[in-house]
């Protein structure tokens, strides 16, 4: 059961969320909560321990199956890891002082017994690594 099916379950159970004060309600809709919660962790867990990582938390930002790296060089090393198809964006990044833009470099792959992942990081010109093979995947993409 994915946790979709779990939300689409609570949410067939417990109905829309409201301001409930029937304490057998409340419940009701807390149990449905806190299972959507733990098959949220526990997936997210599934993929941490897939990549290799050891913390299983879902950081902010990120889902139980999109997750984030600092630099092309991690990024590099779940690609070798897992394999999967890399595609970059031009995004916008928004700091305090107003945004700026950026190349998101992303690896969508498959992983066994879990589904597709996405694993991001923002292309750093000063870590290098032109020439990793995540790199090397994006070039031979637009070719």
């Amino acid at each position: 059961m994915t946790v979709m099916d779990l939300y689409v379950v609570a949410y067939v159970i417990a109905g829309p969320v409201t301001a409930e004060t029937d304490p057998k309600r409340l419940a009701v809709v807390n149990a449905a909560e806190a299972a959507q919660q733990y098959a949220t962790a526990t997936l997210a867990a599934k993929v941490r321990r897939a990549l290799g990582w050891r913390s299983t938390r879902i950081l902010d930002g990120e889902t139980a199956t999109s997750v984030s790296v600092w630099s092309q060089h991690e990024l590099n090393a779940v690609y070798e890891r897992v394999g999967g198809v890399v595609t970059t964006r031009t995004v916008q990044r928004a700091y305090s002082g107003g945004a700026f833009p950026a190349v998101e470099i992303t690896i969508t792959a498959h992983l066994a017994g879990i589904g597709t992942v996405q694993i991001v990081t923002d292309w750093d010109e000063d870590s290098g690594g032109h020439d990793l093979p995540v790199m090397r995947a994006i070039v031979d993409l637009a070719a």
